[in-house]
């Protein structure tokens, strides 16, 4: 998941970023996903194909979610820096950078190869983001927000899943694959703010200057394993495609729930309207990032070939 700098923007700490990430990848995003049933993190399934060879499918899609997020940074005077960030569709459109997304899918017979990117970058402005509290070991001292007059921040997100998934269940009614693979997130910042004052900690020792230079990298890998699939209505060409996972690894729990209602326009193009949530919830001992939550409406087109 990348780096950012940059205007008044958000504070260099744990980000509470919940519409700049998943703005991104509504702002332009791509994304492939494999005529299948089943889909990594990502959009649509497909039905399956009678054909016992190779099948392949992509999806291009806009995901407009609303973004909610907890980032932590090391502090000048070691401890921690928390910073929080909430933002709807409006607020990060105007501040995203670059934004890209992609899915792709193979089947063979009963087996499906699956993948999913997010990616975003973007300039985050102060009233988005607060730098929350500041932590030297001994328990949290929070910053009240009118204490932060500035602060400019580059922010690049980067989610990537890829899994393989097998058919248990598919008749008339639809489908029902098992999913099992792995999804690594990666966070870069780096942020310059401004304070009314120096954060004062115990015994009136600086805990946090009142202007400097906050960075953060952070990679996590997460284990996932869920299930995706399709609904059919009979005589009609008209499905309701879904996916759920869930899973844990550096960061104690990572889950996703895909829902939406699509229609077969052509043999080889469908579209879809749903909602995907995305999360990521580490809790306050998780390094850099303590919550990631990326919620919203996806509209996509599932191409196959």
């Amino acid at each position: 998941m990348p780096t950012l700098i940059t205007r008044r923007s958000r504070s260099p700490c744990r980000f509470r970023l919940r519409g700049s990430l998943l703005l991104c990848t509504a702002a332009g995003l791509f994304s492939f996903a494999p005529h299948s049933r089943a889909q990594v993190a990502s959009v649509s399934p497909t039905p399956i194909q009678s054909t016992q060879g190779w099948s392949f499918s992509t999806t291009p899609y806009a995901w407009l979610p609303r973004v909610s997020s907890t980032y932590s940074y090391t502090g000048s005077r070691v401890g921690s820096v928390t910073n929080t960030v909430s933002s709807g569709i409006g607020d990060y459109l105007s501040q995203l950078n670059f934004a890209l997304m992609g899915g792709a899918e193979a089947r063979y017979g009963r087996f499906t190869l699956m993948t999913d990117l997010v990616y975003a970058n973007a300039s985050i402005t102060s009233s988005d983001s607060h730098i929350s509290s500041v932590n030297l070991g001994s328990g949290p001292i929070y910053v009240p927000r009118d204490q932060q007059l500035e602060t400019g921040t580059r922010l690049a997100t980067t989610i990537w899943s890829v899994a393989g998934g097998y058919t248990l269940l598919q008749g008339d009614w639809g489908n029902l694959d098992a999913v099992l693979g792995m999804r690594k997130l990666f966070i870069g910042a780096s942020s310059n703010y401004t304070l009314a004052a120096n954060v004062q900690g115990p015994n009136q020792t600086v805990a946090l200057s009142r202007d400097g230079r906050l960075t953060l990298n952070a990679s996590h890998v997460e284990g996932i394993g869920g299930v995706t699939g399709r609904i059919n209505i009979p005589n009609s060409n008209i499905y309701f495609p879904f996916y759920v996972d869930a899973g844990g690894g550096s960061v104690p729990l990572t889950w996703q729930v895909y829902g939406a209602v699509a229609y077969k326009t052509t043999n080889w193009l469908d579209l879809s309207l749903g909602y995907r949530f995305l999360a990521f919830d580490g809790g306050s001992k998780t390094s850099g990032v303590e919550r990631l939550d990326l919620g919203g409406v996806i509209l996509a087109g599932n191409i196959r070939f």
